[in-house]
């Protein structure tokens, strides 16, 4: 042949690969086949499956199990259901338990699995693996419950903090002492202490009103007290002229007191005055100088304590009401014309409140009576109780533990708070300042609740620290009254931004 046919004609090792690739492509086919053959026997038709790993023989499933086509396992039904279908082919054959019930069993082959939820419990839908507890500060004791609404609330005057509770015991008392009006507490701390000056004996109390106030006379200074035991009586200087008291008022200024458990103080006999307060004897009473009425200027200052004052609650125009009702009922004791009443401003038929409910005011022009006729009228219990019913007039409520305890006279000439500026050159600028900021201070009283309003006076003084000493020098000013004696007790402004103010001047403000 020519050389082109001879091209043509396969060589004898084209022929050998040939050979091998056929072999090759039948071992391939083999292997599939086989792969395919024990894929088959690996698998089991749906509703079977394998008994075991090392029993690879299809069997129907059991109750309770099911297969899906080609398993080799048998699927248990999940908690909270149940089948007792064999060969079941999906889970749809799993049943679920009804609401109020549930079961913790895989695989049931039976409703009996499914078990009503016990007392404390509760199961609102169907196949619960467990039921729902009651939350604490509530109990139930029935079975098979299907809401919440079976869970009773634990009453006022009692808490429990434990959750699936089966009996009302599990609600404990709040103990003596304390009170509480929450349903359904879960806490001790939703049982409220009785307030300093009260005591309660009673367990489980609902209501405030189970704490009992202190005798007149007498002072409790603790919250939560929980016999009578704890009142104590006022000591010689003092009074407790109102029940309830958490301490004892010192004996105004005019006024001793040698007993304890006292409720008024004795007023200086005629003529005689005393300016100390708390005075245990008589002998303080001194003549009056140049006044038989022990009212040299014809004025008095005269300050009234309630107790428990509403003052966060009272607006504007109830302050202004009750400023006017309090210097109508001062004027009617006094017999004096209320325009003869007059706030620490000079503000006529007014008194001055403060945030502390300390009401403060003047009484001017006294003409009929001496000091101690007009201490005789105002320290009484008659008086109080109009003080305390003129208030509540006009705030038109009820406050329990409201009242008026210590009132004082004071015989002083009435001079208008005000704060003026001096020419003396060290401490003039810093008195602009401390004018400018009393006029645009802000109402609101400091964090600790105590404004300037609460303070009859302060001493200026600078401050002066060098190296590891420190001392307070006081002011030489034109006009000591100015600076080195400064009635505050009108303002509003916050004691402790004044003193903030004071510091960054180099001063520094003592109360008086």
């Amino acid at each position: 042949p020519d050389p082109a046919s001879r091209s043509s004609i396969p060589t004898r090792q084209s022929c050998q690969f040939l050979a091998a690739m056929a072999r090759s492509s039948a071992h391939l086919v083999v292997l599939v086949f086989l792969a395919s053959l024990l894929q088959l026997q690996a698998s089991c038709p749906a509703g079977q499956g394998y008994p075991s790993a090392t029993s690879p023989v299809c069997a129907i499933c059991a109750e309770g199990t099911w297969s899906a086509e080609g398993a080799t396992e048998c699927s248990r039904c999940p908690p909270g259901t149940w089948s007792s279908e064999r060969g079941a082919l999906d889970a749809g054959a799993c049943i679920k338990c009804p609401t109020g019930m549930w079961s913790s069993q895989e695989g049931s082959p039976t409703p009996a699995s499914c078990q009503s939820c016990p007392p404390g419990r509760w199961g609102g839908t169907e196949g619960l693996s467990q039921c729902t507890a009651c939350s604490p500060g509530t109990w139930a004791n029935q079975s098979g419950a299907t809401s919440s609404a079976v869970c009773t609330e634990c009453g006022s005057g009692k808490w429990s903090p434990q959750g699936a509770a089966q009996f009302a015991s599990s609600c404990m008392d709040c103990a003596p002492g304390t009170w509480s009006s929450e349903i359904g507490a879960s806490a001790q701390e939703s049982c409220t202490p009785c307030s300093p000056g009260t005591w309660s004996s009673v367990s489980g109390a609902a209501d405030k009103s189970t704490c009992t106030s202190c005798e007149a006379g007498t002072f409790q200074p603790a919250a939560g007290q929980a016999n009578q035991s704890v009142c104590m009586r006022c000591a010689p200087g003092k009074y407790g002229p109102m029940m309830g008291a958490a301490t004892c008022a010192s004996c105004p200024s005019g006024t001793w007191n040698t007993d304890f458990a006292k409720t008024e103080c004795t007023i200086c006999p005629q003529g005689r005055w005393m300016h100390s307060l708390g005075s245990l004897r008589g002998e303080g009473c001194m003549p009056c100088a140049g006044s038989g009425d022990c009212l040299p200027d014809s004025s008095a200052r005269i300050t009234i304590e309630f107790v428990n004052f509403p003052y966060a609650d009272v607006d504007t125009v109830q302050m202004e009401k009750v400023q006017v009702a309090l210097a109508e009922e001062i004027a009617s004791a006094c017999s004096i014309d209320n325009q003869s009443v007059v706030d620490l401003q000079g503000k006529s038929s007014s008194v001055s409140v403060s945030t502390d409910g300390t009401v403060s005011a003047f009484v001017t022009e006294v003409k009929k009576f001496t000091a101690n006729e007009l201490a005789a009228r105002l320290h009484t219990r008659a008086f109080r109780g109009k003080l305390v019913n003129s208030t509540l007039a006009v705030l038109g409520t009820v406050k329990r533990h409201f009242g008026a305890g210590a009132i004082s006279l004071r015989p002083e000439e009435f001079l208008p708070v005000t704060l003026t500026s001096t020419t003396t050159s060290v401490v003039s600028s810093t008195s602009s300042s401390i004018t400018a900021f009393l006029s645009t201070g802000s109402s609101s009283p400091s964090p600790s609740g105590f404004s300037l309003l609460g303070m009859s006076s302060v001493s200026l003084s600078r401050n002066e620290t060098g190296g590891s000493q420190h001392h307070d020098e006081p002011l030489q000013a034109t006009d000591r009254k100015d600076f080195e004696f400064v009635e505050l007790s009108g303002t509003a402004t916050p004691a402790a931004s004044l003193a903030a103010l004071l510091v960054c001047s180099g001063l520094v403000m003592h109360r008086i």
